[in-house]
């Protein structure tokens, strides 16, 4: 019975995302920005080996990208949330004869969803710069199959489906939206940057290099680099940054699920 529930309101979700025609426009326009105003403006020069085996830094700053528009896009995915609380929605999904549990599992999934196809856009955008004449984009390794394909999906679904059930679980707690994009405000910064997402860390200093090693993000783009680029050198062998994400996935599925739960049983 849960199942149908979920997979209901999941369908729900995605219909309300893909019939915003904005978002769909900004979903499109945005790593297009990123990739061809802050990747070109930058044209940093650094050897392959502080770079963990990209031939470039457009190549290295691309995959970085994926792991961020993952994390952006399941920051928002508690946006529908306020706004089914504003409108009454939400109170009548309480009232309603369902699991409790299918309302924050369907906001996951759909998040999850959202986040692995717009990461996979950022993708699909940078591999298609490589081919523009006058810009840089995504090199990837001559060797590069399906086996590292689904190696960066899964990475890609671990990272999201961690950030979509903590911030799931921090919109059912919090009752406006201005204090939802404080929120969001807060964390979005400290966990770009303090990342290898789109610096190596290197050249951080020491205490920021044992916060970005730890940092999630930084697990999940050492391992799709090691996927993409031949010969790279990741932080981690990528078998550790794949069971870290798992690790970090559990833990914040985990953690969500008892403050969503306890969330929805308050009047």
């Amino acid at each position: 019975m849960m199942l149908r529930e979920t997979y209901a309101l999941f369908i729900r979700e995605l219909k309300h995302w893909y019939r915003a025609k904005v978002q769909i426009f900004m979903m499109l326009i945005q790593p297009i920005v990123w990739l061809g105003l802050f990747g070109q403006a930058f044209p940093i020069k650094l050897p392959p080996v502080a770079l963990n085996g990209a031939p470039d830094y457009m190549s290295y700053m691309s995959v970085g990208m994926l792991a961020v528009t993952a994390l952006f896009t399941c920051m928002f995915a508690g946006m529908s949330v306020v706004w089914d609380r504003r409108f009454g929605f939400l109170n009548k999904l309480r009232a309603a004869p369902i699991s409790r549990g299918s309302i924050p599992v369907s906001r996951v999934m759909a998040a999850m969803v959202r986040a692995v196809i717009s990461a996979l856009l950022v993708l699909l955008i940078a591999l298609l710069f490589a081919h523009i004449p006058g810009l840089q984009g995504l090199t990837v390794t001559a060797d590069f199959g399906i086996l590292n394909a689904l190696g960066i999906l899964l990475i890609l679904m671990l990272l999201a489906t961690a950030f979509a059930a903590i911030f799931v679980a921090i919109s059912l707690t919090i009752k406006t939206q201005e204090t939802l994009f404080a929120v969001i405000n807060l964390l979005n910064l400290p966990l770009m940057f303090a990342s290898a997402a789109l610096f190596p860390i290197t050249g951080m200093p020491d205490w920021l290099q044992a916060v970005a090693k730890v940092n999630p993000l930084t697990l999940a783009v050492d391992g799709m680099r090691q996927l993409l680029f031949a010969g790279s050198e990741g932080i981690y062998p990528i078998g550790v940054d794949i069971l870290g994400l798992l690790a970090f996935s559990l833990v914040l599925v985990s953690l969500g699920i008892v403050v969503a739960m306890r969330a929805l049983k308050e009047k």
